[in-house]
């Protein structure tokens, strides 16, 4: 009796260790770490010319990395005291790896406890695909009364920001985050 009582409890820790899985969220907006992960960075090439990264993980969707992009871009300029910028090249890479994965524990645990003789194991592996965005674009700054590049879209600043804050930013967030190089 005692036996089916603990094998009855270490089942219920079992199931319930199941469902207490811990979700990845979506990347926020925030500057992405040294080592290149995922967020926002920006190299500058002279003064009014900036490529501009943002990466994310494999919850955050296309439009969510296309959003963040711009975003960075109008706040980059803000911070320049640019009224509008102009973006050349936009670039929004999509990456897509696939992993196989195999059940939980040692193979060897596995093999000779659950192998069925001739019908080869009864928990096959599956193959897990993540798909990972990135986007790039090249921005430059146009001040008052300057005309801008031909060859490139013209953004209002403060459009920009008003527009996509809601979207890009964190709930409770309003305030621009500076940061990223």
């Amino acid at each position: 009796m005692r036996r089916a009582a603990a094998r009855a409890a270490l089942l219920v820790v079992l199931l319930l260790a199941g469902c207490s899985v811990a979700t990845v969220p979506p990347t926020p907006y925030k500057p992405a770490p040294a080592d290149g992960g995922s967020g926002y960075s920006e190299i500058w090439r002279g003064e009014r010319i900036a490529e501009v990264r943002f990466a994310g993980n494999w919850r955050t969707d296309r439009r969510t990395v296309e959003d963040a992009l711009l975003y960075r871009a109008a706040e980059l300029a803000e911070q320049r005291r640019a009224p509008r910028f102009a973006v050349r090249d936009r670039l929004i890479e999509r990456k897509v790896t696939e992993t196989l994965e195999t059940p939980p524990f040692p193979s060897w645990w596995y093999r000779d406890r659950y192998r069925w003789p001739g019908y080869g194991y009864p928990y096959p592996p599956r193959i897990r695909t993540w798909t990972t965005y990135t986007g790039t674009l090249e921005m430059e700054l146009v001040g008052v009364g300057e005309a801008p590049p031909e060859d490139a879209a013209v953004h209002d600043t403060a459009e920009v920001l008003a527009r996509l804050a809601p979207k890009v930013l964190p709930r409770g967030g309003g305030a621009s985050q500076a940061g990223g190089g």
